[in-house]
Formats: C-alpha cells, sequence, structure tokens
C-alpha cells in the first residue's frame, strides 16, 4: 500500500503551501518527487513524516491512517540536503546513534555500521568528528545514519546535491540497489529531471 495523501493540503499563516493532494506511493518501491524550489517537496515529505500535520486531509501508512501519529512512533528516517550530524559524537557513533536507542546488540551495531560505511567510503573516517570532514563527508554520514536505520519508510530530500559530482554519480546508482531488499518505502526529492530519470521507479512531477 506504501503511502497514501488523501486530498492533504498545508497553509501556513494563511499561505498555501500545498494545495489539495492525492498521491499515492509504492510501497517497497523506489518514488521519486520531482519538482522546482519551493514546489513543496520539502513540505511535503514533512507530512508523510509526521513532522508536520496537514490542514486538512489524511495521511496513510501501509493501510493505517497515520494523520497527527508522532514521527518519533514511526518507522521513517529522513536526510536532508542540509546535512545535520551530532558535534560531540565521532563517525561511528553518529551511524550506530539509531540503533543504540533501538536497544540492538553491540556485534549487530558494528556489522551494520561498518557495512553501511564502506559503501559509503567512511570505513577510514569512523574515529573522526564532524568537524574534522568535509561537506561531502559529512553529507554522507548523515545518509549513512538514515540507511543503517533499516525504516519502513525513508524520505531523502535532495541528500546528493552537496556531493562532488564523481560521488553523486556513484551513489545515485547505487541508491535505488540498497533499498531492493529491505522493503522500505523510499521517497527521493529532486529539482533535477535528468537525475529523476536516472534514479527511475515511480515518479511524481509537483508544479506551482
Amino acid at each position: 500500500m506504501g503511502i497514501e495523501l488523501r486530498n492533504v493540503s498545508k497553509q501556513i499563516d494563511g499561505e498555501s503551501h500545498i494545495y489539495a493532494t492525492d498521491l499515492t506511493l509504492q510501497k517497497g518501491g523506489f518514488n521519486v518527487l520531482l519538482g522546482t524550489t519551493l514546489s513543496g517537496k520539502t513540505t511535503l515529505m514533512r507530512l508523510m513524516a509526521g513532522l508536520e500535520r496537514p490542514t486538512s486531509g489524511e495521511v496513510w501508512f501501509d493501510g493505517e491512517d497515520v494523520t497527527g501519529v508522532a514521527v518519533q512512533k514511526r518507522s521513517v528516517a529522513m536526510v536532508y540536503q542540509a546535512f545535520v550530524n551530532y558535534p560531540n559524537l565521532s563517525v561511528f557513533d553518529n551511524i550506530a546513534s539509531p540503533l543504540r536507542v533501538a536497544r540492538r546488540p553491540k556485534a549487530e551495531i558494528r556489522e551494520r555500521v561498518e557495512k553501511i560505511s564502506e559503501l559509503l567510503k567512511l570505513d577510514t573516517m569512523l574515529d573522526r568528528y564532524p568537524g574534522e570532514l568535509s561537506g561531502g563527508q559529512q553529507q554522507r554520514t548523515a545518509l549513512a545514519r538514515a540507511l543503517v536505520k533499516n525504516a519502513a519508510l525513508v524520505l531523502l530530500d535532495e541528500p546528493l546535491a552537496n556531493l562532488d559530482y564523481k560521488l553523486r554519480e556513484e551513489l545515485r546508482d547505487e541508491l535505488p540497489k540498497l533499498f531492493e531488499d529491505t522493503g522500505a518505502t523510499v521517497v527521493y526529492a529532486t529539482s533535477e529531471p535528468l537525475e529523476a530519470l536516472m534514479l527511475g521507479g515511480f515518479t511524481a512531477a509537483l508544479h506551482a
């Protein structure tokens, strides 16, 4: 069933940020939101995550009405274009943090962190702190923390925009493959039509 937005709208201070929208995104698939800056991609994702509540309409996930359910009570991970990391934690501890919150065994935590850090080329930086990393390395750390969580819903808000061209190309190829066997519903926002085509999957275009 995936994510369903049923006549969802969002107004802030009387201004429409999202007009009444019906949208169904594939469960266990890679979905792309394509739209220009300020077309509403981030707002839609925040509504899907439970970070904001719609002014009208309902948000459903896997056949359950989750409108108004707090993000802490959902199995969701979100990565923004502007990376967010814990400055006082090492790269390893940043990536491991959601697994520790979930009280996973230490051996499992190390195995999963090492696997995802190798994929994102962070395996030589696990002892460093965010302040010692480049912008691209910090974004990869934030991305790794979301991926390691194995959330049912993964929201990626232009996560590759701040990376160098070569790494961006590599990850663009790898991201859909990463989620093939997880069963997660993935939503990826981009303003670039070419990127949407390269990522494949189900694409919804936002206008105005």
